[in-house]
């Protein structure tokens, strides 16, 4: 039992890493499934750990993370394409895609969605077809084709088991990249508050503008102080433990308290939008796409798909990976083919109905478990709420401004820009190499001892980083310059991890500053010391967990912002 009184989740029975070769066609995807569904994790996932506030919470924290990510993505696909495709069709496969893989899904807490570089790359097969002369509904159609094919084939054949030559080195990297695309998206939603054409900007409208980059501002730094609260000393440790888990709705509705008041006794606020918005495509097409395409345009369709392939290869596993690590606390198995071949088969039928491609997203697929996650009065995890009802019910809300339109139209545009950069300021700060960027600013004797990268000498320590960094400079420069071959980029840090770093690194250096658990020989001292201690009720203080020590790092990092 939790020290609130509920049953603790149900405790892990299987120890597969979920990359293991466990056979020839379609092995991976059937032992994922016989491991998943299983009556007693049913029983968990439905029943015994979905009735519970924490279900509650953790999909109203996803849907407004998620919702507001789409809300920008929607409109900014919409602009790029010159009114194409829109936020129509990014909230439909979000909330189907996601409702599906939610219920029969082997890992339902993988947050499956339209992002930011399959923004791109849409926006990228616009100019391949453009540059053909080909039409872009029969050519989208057919890339989807080609995509859910390549997809299966990888998932039947258990490629997925070639991921775990990915190492952290890629993953932090490529975390630490999607992160800073929501906090830049964020930041462009306030900038473009300055750059609207269609505005005289008198003295009414510079009030609004303001008034809409404050507001902004405002609900982002009250969503981080809201989910640091934990750890601070104001409240009971329930009521704590309620803000921390509602912090982002919390913000959210007060935005739209605040817009509401602006509007009706100061000055207009920008809201969202509603004219285009419903169950209707936002160009005039029709909803089955034409397939009639010439043979140089099934091959130009075939030859793009590749690189996409490669890219959902490297993001969806490393989505996986990342929310399913040893860390995060999940007791329900790790999967990888079987969430690999249903992206697969979502990316085959969603282009034939003109929707576009999905993929596991960061950072929101660790957030959601860091959601579902049970602490005790020390602030300690102790367990994941695993269960289909939560995803269940936040992609259910996704689809809610479909069915009613005028729902969007009290949200005010800051509130989407500010959650933006809410996710984004958590996603990175939740990376380790985030955190050994704050280790290059500070003192040597203020280091932490129970981190294996504590054993690598600081010099060392710091020149790997400088690299990831490096990298992460690289690829917000090649996203932009190289087009469709940026995957081709991304795929390039695996072997210069394997070949080029161990020129100028050791092995066992390497294997230090990539690992994600505690350095147990240095953490067992400060265990003993805090056990003698106790906890604050005068009980025997559990060791302080990976997960724990990176989720409070978080909470400091975020507290110091």
């Amino acid at each position: 039992m939790s020290e609130s009184g509920e049953k603790e989740p149900l405790l892990a029975k299987s120890h597969d890493t979920g990359l293991e070769s466990v056979g020839w066609f379609c092995s991976g995807i059937i032992h994922d499934y016989r491991r998943r569904f299983t009556p007693e994790l049913l029983r968990s996932d439905w029943i015994t750990d979905a009735f519970n506030t924490k279900t509650v919470s953790s999909a109203l924290f996803m849907f407004f993370a998620t919702f507001t990510s789409t809300l920008a993505l929607g409109e900014a696909i919409f602009e790029s394409t010159k009114g194409m495709i829109g936020l129509n069709e990014y909230l439909m496969m979000n909330s189907a895609a996601g409702m599906l893989h939610a219920v029969f899904g082997c890992q339902p807490l993988l947050v499956l969605r339209p992002t930011g570089p399959v923004t791109l790359l849409f926006e990228k097969l616009t100019h391949v077809s453009t540059a053909w002369e080909l039409p872009f509904w029969p050519f989208f159609a057919w890339t989807g084709i080609f995509v859910g094919l390549y997809m299966l084939a990888i998932a039947a054949f258990n490629l997925s088991k070639y991921f775990k030559y990915v190492t952290a080195f890629t993953d932090g990297i490529f975390a630490t990249f999607i992160g800073f695309i929501y906090i830049n998206d964020g930041l462009q939603g306030m900038v473009r508050t300055w750059q609207s054409a269609e505005r005289s900007h008198g003295k009414m409208e510079a009030a609004e503008d303001v008034i809409s980059i404050n507001m902004t501002i405002v609900i982002a730094a009250l969503a981080l102080w809201l989910s640091t609260l934990q750890g601070s000393k104001l409240f009971t440790f329930e009521v704590r433990s309620l803000i921390v888990d509602y912090a982002l709705t919390i913000a959210f509705i007060v935005s739209i308290l605040a817009a509401w008041w602006l509007n009706t006794y100061v000055c207009p606020v920008r809201f969202i939008d509603t004219s285009k918005s419903g169950f209707n495509t936002t160009a005039d097409r029709s909803w089955l796409a034409d397939l009639s395409l010439s043979p140089m345009g099934v091959l130009v369709a075939a030859i793009s798909a590749v690189p996409i392939v490669i890219f959902f290869y490297l993001d969806q596993n490393i989505s996986s990976s990342l929310c399913q690590a040893p860390e995060m606390g999940l007791s329900k198995g790790t999967y990888f083919h079987s969430s690999f071949g249903f992206m697969g088969a979502l990316n085959f039928l969603g282009p034939l109905v003109g929707l576009p491609f999905v993929t596991g997203s960061l950072p929101h697929s660790p957030q959601f478990v860091t959601a579902l996650t049970d602490y005790d009065t020390s602030n300690r995890p102790v367990g994941v709420r695993e269960n289909r009802l939560a995803p269940l019910l936040c992609y259910m809300l996704l689809g809610f401004p479909l069915l009613f339109p005028s729902a969007l139209s009290v949200i005010p545009k800051a509130a989407v820009s500010s959650t933006l950069i809410f996710v984004g300021v958590q996603g990175v700060q939740s990376t380790q190499l985030y955190e050994r960027c704050m280790l290059m600013l500070t003192e040597r004797k203020h280091h932490p001892v129970d981190r294996t990268y504590s054993r690598v000498k600081p010099a060392i320590m710091h020149t790997f980083t400088a690299i990831q960094v490096g990298l992460v400079a690289a690829c917000w420069v090649c996203s932009g310059v190289l087009g469709l071959a940026f995957p081709f980029f991304v795929a390039s840090f695996v072997p210069i991890r394997w070949k080029l770093l161990p020129q100028y690194f050791s092995e066992e250096d390497l294997s230090a500053l990539e690992e994600e658990e505690d350095d147990e020989s240095s953490s067992d001292d400060e265990d003993q010391r805090r056990s003698s201690k106790g906890t604050n009720s005068g009980e025997k203080a559990e060791p302080l967990t990976r997960q724990a020590g990176r989720r409070l790092s978080l909470h400091a990092g975020l507290k110091m912002a």
